[in-house]
């Protein structure tokens, strides 16, 4: 009994460790997304893994670091003339963002090497543990390598490395949050008929998610969210002549920004539909169990929210370019760990038919 009460409560500790590693992320995609959208991400020229780790001290440190900063692309075409209290501004959000990376680096690796040496962790464990470290630290490296893309000469970040480091962060939650799933005990309940069909659906949608996920960042990275601030038209035509009229063909799909925007409100507007569809279908059926229901419930509450916000910040970014693009962003976040409960779900009822 004794054996069994430590193995519960060391379960428990794995699970509580992995949700750490999925609040640490949610706060620093809040935080990124502030350094973002206040245009803060290129205020610190270079990059100190371990030194780095302390702010400026003192008048001179200060005067030193803006001093860089007056080198850069940014500073020269975008900020001349700003005073040094501006400067500490974004530099705030900048030091903030990479201090919380450091932190959620130390939230995945301290307790996975503590778990390890004392022989706690399963062989699956194991390796997820060591891939949720290994991509932590890609993260990092990705981070300064976005950055980098925007200190050369246009004081922009390059909107494919922006979509690879927001699709890392959502990696990790995505590892963490299903692993603290798949430790949780299997007390769903069977589902009153199979589910099989449903749960190759939720996939599915899953990915379409992911890929919606990938547009937001490009339609963010190259500003294109301000092309055409109407829905659903796009200057009063649901498809203008410009659209998908760059050569090569190809770039419509990842470079021309309004393409791009065309792409991502319609894919957005299709994964909600799809979505809610599937939501009514799957409740309508009567196959779900308590946690499918819940669930079900509360991706189609997300996704509903999410589209809406969508909409907003297409037709009122100008008013609001932080806060919207920041909590529509934030609400993906949600309704892709719903749909990971969801399909995690399906696979315990699965497993008891």
């Amino acid at each position: 009994m004794d054996t069994l009460d430590q193995r519960s409560a060391g379960k428990m500790a794995q699970i509580w460790w992995l949700r750490a590693v999925c609040l640490s992320v949610m706060v620093i995609l809040l935080v990124g997304g502030i350094t973002r959208l206040t245009g803060s991400g290129l205020s610190m020229v270079d990059w100190r893994p371990v030194s780095g780790i302390l702010p400026p001290i003192g008048e001179q440190a200060w005067l030193d670091e803006f001093s860089q900063y007056q080198q850069s692309p940014q500073y020269k075409l975008v900020n001349k003339g700003m005073s040094l209290d501006e400067f500490k501004y974004i530099f705030f959000w900048e030091y903030l963002h990479r201090v919380l990376g450091r932190i959620v680096g130390l939230i995945c690796l301290a307790p996975y090497l503590w778990f390890l040496l004392c022989g706690k962790l399963s062989n699956s464990l194991k390796k997820k543990g060591a891939l949720l470290v290994f991509l932590v630290c890609a993260q990092g490296l990705m981070g300064w390598y976005m950055v980098k893309s925007g200190l050369v000469k246009d004081p922009e970040v390059s909107h494919f490395r922006l979509a690879a480091h927001l699709s890392l962060a959502f990696a990790i939650f995505g590892l963490a949050w299903w692993t603290s799933l798949g430790l949780m005990p299997n007390h769903s309940g069977k589902s009153p008929l199979p589910t099989h069909s449903f749960k190759k659906w939720a996939i599915v949608l899953v990915f379409v998610l992911g890929l919606q996920i990938v547009y937001g960042a490009f339609t963010s990275g190259m500003k294109a969210g301000y092309g055409f601030n109407t829905y659903p038209l796009m200057g009063g035509e649901l498809m203008p002549e410009a659209l998908f009229s760059a050569s090569p063909f190809w770039t419509n799909f990842v470079s021309d920004k309004f393409s791009v925007q065309f792409i991502h409100r319609w894919m957005g507007t299709s994964l909600a539909i799809g979505l809610l569809y599937f939501c009514w279908l799957t409740l309508k059926s009567g196959c779900l169990n308590a946690w499918l229901s819940k669930w079900t419930k509360r991706a189609a509450f997300f996704v509903a929210l999410q589209f809406a916000l969508g909409v907003a910040t297409l037709l009122y970014i100008s008013d609001y370019p932080v806060f919207l693009p920041l909590v529509h962003q934030f609400t993906a976040l949600f309704l892709f760990a719903s749909l990971l409960a969801l399909i995690q779900g399906y696979g315990w009822a699965e497993a008891k038919e």
